[in-house]
């Protein structure tokens, strides 16, 4: 959309228009009435040597490339500021998203924290309120009461694999354990299963000429990736299966990770605007300076593709 000139810009250049027509009748008269081209005239035929009767028309002629010479500089200047414009607009754009999303990812990290303090006040507190009673009754326990210890230690050894579990559980919320221990394709593998084996949805995984050391990273962020991938799909896509692709690119200068789904789809605006998760995906790989697209699927699902450079910001 253009942005017309406001009215005081107009009231100028009919103001300006004005006065040029003015100094031009201005000089039409003095020159009728002193008779100026009369006297040039005489003034060149003397001096005829000098061809000074040729001037007015190269004259002319210079003052129209002048003219010729003002309207392009001054149509260069229209369409930089015009272009200026629209990136100035395109980053306020850009900084009202960032806000939003950083609103956003606060109460995301609230709601996160809520549960995690949630969960270590009521399963850790019960737990060890439980353990500490069963210990309790053994160390006060009668002679003889043989049953009633095997009981409370029982039921010890219960609780402290429930905490341990739960323990495990809130890790990997907050880090995936299997990036450390197994690396990124181990982890994306196991990912994968997991999540099959919880959905019932067939997802396919191929690693390809997978880079051996990649950067914490680059490693997190495929992994948030495809995590995110994962539960879209789960809440959105209504797949039958998902693939997903991994491996170096073309230059070996890259990460390239694609996730493929034959769900309903969702078009790359539509996906860009709508939700944090994708939102989020997006300012990971530019963290990287990385590239990331959403294109509909040859299978008429959603294509999600990232490229992150090996030698990015962190890398």
């Amino acid at each position: 959309m253009k942005n017309s000139p406001p009215p005081s810009s107009l009231r100028q250049a009919w103001t300006d228009l004005a006065l040029i027509a003015l100094a031009a009748l201005l000089c039409f008269v003095m020159s009728s009435q002193l008779e100026l081209s009369e006297k040039l005239t005489a003034f060149f035929i003397r001096h005829e040597s000098w061809q000074l009767d040729e001037w007015p028309l190269s004259l002319l002629v210079f003052s129209l490339g002048l003219c010729w010479f003002a309207f392009r500089r001054a149509h260069e200047a229209h369409r930089a500021l015009t272009e200026r414009q629209s990136a100035d607009e395109q980053v306020a754009e850009l900084l009202r998203r960032n806000r939003d999303l950083s609103q956003r990812l606060i109460l995301v990290q609230e709601d996160e924290r809520r549960a995690l303090a949630r969960e270590l006040h009521d399963e850790f507190g019960q737990s060890c309120t439980a353990i500490r009673t069963d210990a309790n009754y053994i160390f006060h326990a009668r002679p003889g009461d043989d049953a009633g210890i095997l009981a409370s230690a029982r039921r010890i050894d219960h609780t402290a694999h429930h905490l341990h579990a739960l323990c495990r559980g809130m890790l990997a919320r907050l880090r995936p354990p299997a990036l450390d221990s197994l690396g990124l394709t181990a982890a994306l593998q196991e990912l994968c299963e997991s999540w099959e084996e919880q959905t019932g949805v067939a997802c396919h995984f191929f690693p390809q000429d997978v880079p051996l050391e990649v950067s914490d990273a680059i490693a997190v962020t495929c992994y948030r990736l495809v995590q995110e991938a994962l539960t879209n799909v789960t809440r959105h896509a209504g797949a039958s299966q998902v693939r997903i692709d991994l491996g170096r690119s073309a230059d070996a200068g890259s990460v390239k990770l694609r996730i493929e789904d034959d769900g309903c789809g969702m078009t790359a605006p539509q996906a860009f605007t709508s939700g944090l998760g994708i939102v989020g995906m997006r300012e990971r790989v530019a963290a990287l300076h990385g590239e990331i697209s959403l294109a509909p699927a040859t299978s008429h699902g959603l294509r999600i593709e990232a490229t992150l450079p090996l030698n990015g910001p962190a890398a």
